[in-house]
């Protein structure tokens, strides 16, 4: 699977240095977030992102890309790297038969 970084999250975090990343950075400084879906809608993309506009047109939406909504606070870095070592197969696994996530310090939260 292919991961759709937002702007919102950071280019540097180790977990996203692989292939499967395609950071928005990357593509346009300027993308809107419907440009930004309609992409990841086009490309078979999941969106990762801190924005909850994704999440709410996921919710209203008939067809939506695979969303991962970071609800995590302001964690810092040596606590994302925990975080993620210790859910990132978890979350993988779950994006193979949902589109909807939320990732909250406590709990991964599949929405649908």
């Amino acid at each position: 699977m292919i991961y759709l970084v937002d702007n919102n999250l950071p280019k540097e975090f180790s977990y996203f240095q692989t292939g499967n990343f395609v950071f928005i950075k990357d593509i346009s400084n300027s993308l809107s977030d419907s440009e930004i879906w309609n992409l990841a809608l086009e490309k078979n993309y999941a969106v990762l992102s801190r924005v909850k506009d994704f999440y709410y047109r996921a919710l209203q939406s008939e067809k939506s890309p695979k969303i991962v909504l970071f609800r995590l606070g302001n964690i810092k870095y040596n606590q994302s790297t925990l975080y993620f070592k210790k859910h990132w197969s978890q979350i993988e696994n779950f994006l193979q038969n949902y589109r909807l996530i939320v990732l909250w310090p406590d709990e991964i939260q599949i929405i649908f």
